[in-house]
């Protein structure tokens, strides 16, 4: 496909320009983990959704990237979806040019909208019919070069709490092998049957880890031999990017949290990464202020839904799970379920939702 008004070339990932994708994205001030290629696998092994990825070169050089994957599904609405992290560009009539590939790739599949799901950057529409919300912010913290000048740097109320975590009894390990697999999602699982949120499953982090061996690493804290918090990270380019993580409610008072936080900072800092990017959080939420303790700055993030030009208005579509009274009766309800069945269930209700 070719967009004669930017003179950009559209193509789909192939075995030829994968490197070329990577590349680019490695590279790019805008790349993030989640729009490097491997991710379509992840996507297809884990839930069988037909992806499109979409490529944009301009004069030979790889110019932007779209990490597509259609979702047919009648319970939450069909739609084309990005991964995390939207599309990857620095231009916006590159920008347009991927949004147009994707729309019309989305619409020859009956899918209706193309949603980017947290995007670090507001695109505009250019004609299209679009709704952007931003409901949630991601923190950055910049680490030092040493754990000793980073521990006299964070606020002294930190430093307690992690001091409490330990008197406490609390342990953690972190590891880049995928040993603590299970009882990272042993503990994470116990979490989103708490909070009324359907969990992914297993085997979605075990293609994670088998796609990406050497870009991931997972961070568990144990309280009398008990797993009681767990976290999830990605790495790339020096950043360490938080993608799933929780501490059970019932063991905060131990600080589980706080322990986490600083010991997945050190191990950064160990490995020579220089930021830790703290991941997704409602702005203004709890888990947004905990994150503000530790002395980085939140950008915002935007959940943007496109449809073909000169369509109906999106409105009601991206503020649809917020408002719809049957998500809020769900989320009570499903606490009351057996565990098991949540860790069953749970993955079959995300091959609707995969990103929640």
């Amino acid at each position: 496909m070719i967009s004669i008004a930017t003179k950009v070339h559209i193509t789909e990932l192939n075995g030829r320009n994968r490197t070329a994708w990577d590349d680019f994205v490695y590279t790019s001030p805008n790349g993030l983990p989640t729009h490097l290629s491997g991710w379509q696998t992840v996507m297809h092994q884990t839930y069988g959704y037909e992806t499109h990825y979409l490529l944009a070169e301009q004069a030979g050089e790889v110019v932007g990237v779209l990490p597509l994957f259609f979702v047919p599904s009648q319970l939450t609405g069909r739609r084309a979806m990005t991964m995390p992290g939207g599309l990857c560009t620095q231009d916006e009539n590159i920008a347009e040019a991927l949004l147009d590939a994707g729309l019309t790739a989305a619409v020859s599949h009956n899918l209706p909208r193309l949603i980017l799901q947290d995007s670090r950057q507001n695109w505009p529409g250019n004609g299209y019919t679009a709704q952007t919300r931003t409901q949630h912010v991601h923190w950055r913290v910049a680490l030092e070069p040493s754990e000793d000048e980073l521990w006299n740097r964070i606020d002294g109320n930190i430093r307690r709490q992690v001091r409490k975590g330990r008197k406490n009894g609390l342990t953690v390990a972190v590891d880049r092998s995928g040993k603590l697999l299970d009882p990272f999602y042993a503990a994470f699982s116990q979490f989103t049957h708490q909070a009324g949120t359907p969990v992914f499953g297993r085997s979605f982090l075990e293609n994670i880890i088998q796609t990406f061996p050497e870009g991931f690493n997972i961070a568990v804290i144990w309280y009398e031999k008990q797993p009681i918090a767990g976290y999830f990270q990605l790495i790339m380019g020096g950043t360490v990017y938080g993608m799933w993580g929780a501490a059970l409610h019932k063991y905060l008072s131990l600080r589980p949290a706080y322990l986490a936080i600083w010991e997945i900072m050190a191990d950064a800092i160990a490995q020579g990464h220089t930021t830790l990017d703290m991941g997704r959080s409602p702005a203004d939420s709890n888990a947004s202020k905990f994150k503000g303790q530790w002395g980085g700055t939140a950008q915002p993030i935007y959940q943007q839904v496109f449809n073909e030009r000169h369509t109906e208005n999106t409105a009601s579509i991206v503020n649809q799970v917020g408002s719809d009274s049957k998500y809020t009766l769900f989320m009570r309800l499903w606490p009351k379920l057996p565990l098991n069945i949540t860790r069953t269930v749970g993955p079959r209700i995300r091959w609707h939702v995969p990103f929640a």
